[in-house]
């Protein structure tokens, strides 16, 4: 099972999240959106292998929770942020972003983050917690590929790897991040339990 999955963007952005255009102009279109980019996000947050995000530039909103959905956050020095941008557009995080958030950020992180729109630069987000590590640009994906590579089973020196133990591993890590990915409704109030 030797494979391992590094996702990254291309040129400023690694992913400046949903389309708000499109959400503002097809409203009914809305819920199924957000409820299929979460499906994807469960899907990578309970993935048989080590995934890696590559953080090349910035990363809003969804775009922050696919690097969230990740194992291991490489970001790139002097340009781009990570934000949670919902506060500011007048949104609520919905259930599955918020418990995505809740698995992967500490609670001083999250609550500044979420409540405050607070755009963290590169050193901010790996003193915060959000990125294991930084490097510049051009260093960026031979770091993300070396990171992927040493979670390989046979460079971690495993005995027995069972890809699906993994999968199961991550949901156990995971539970209500992957509940509410995976079941959640974007019309669920904000205070109710799956």
């Amino acid at each position: 099972h030797p494979k391992a999955l590094i996702i990254t963007g291309r040129g400023k952005f690694f992913s400046n999240g949903l389309d708000l255009d499109f959400m503002n102009t097809r409203p009914r279109q809305v819920p199924s959106t957000i409820e299929s980019t979460w499906r994807l996000l469960a899907r990578v947050l309970v993935l048989d292998c080590r995934t890696v995000a590559a953080i090349n530039g910035h990363a809003f909103g969804a775009g922050l929770f696919l690097a969230l959905a990740c194992d291991y956050r490489l970001m790139r020095t002097e340009r781009g942020y990570l934000n949670f941008p919902e506060v500011n557009l007048g949104m609520r995080l919905a259930k599955g972003f918020a418990e995505i958030s809740k698995a992967k950020v500490g609670k001083l992180t999250l609550r500044e983050g979420v409540l405050t729109a607070k755009r963290y630069g590169s050193r901010e987000a790996v003193d915060a917690g959000l990125v294991d590590g930084e490097c510049e640009v051009g260093d960026l994906l031979k770091e993300a590929l070396a990171l992927a590579l040493a979670g390989l089973p046979e460079n971690l020196g495993l005995m027995a790897f069972d890809p699906n133990s993994l999968r199961e591993m991550k949901i156990e890590l995971y539970t209500d991040a992957y509940r509410a990915l995976t079941l959640g409704k974007v019309e669920s109030l904000p205070e109710s339990r799956l």
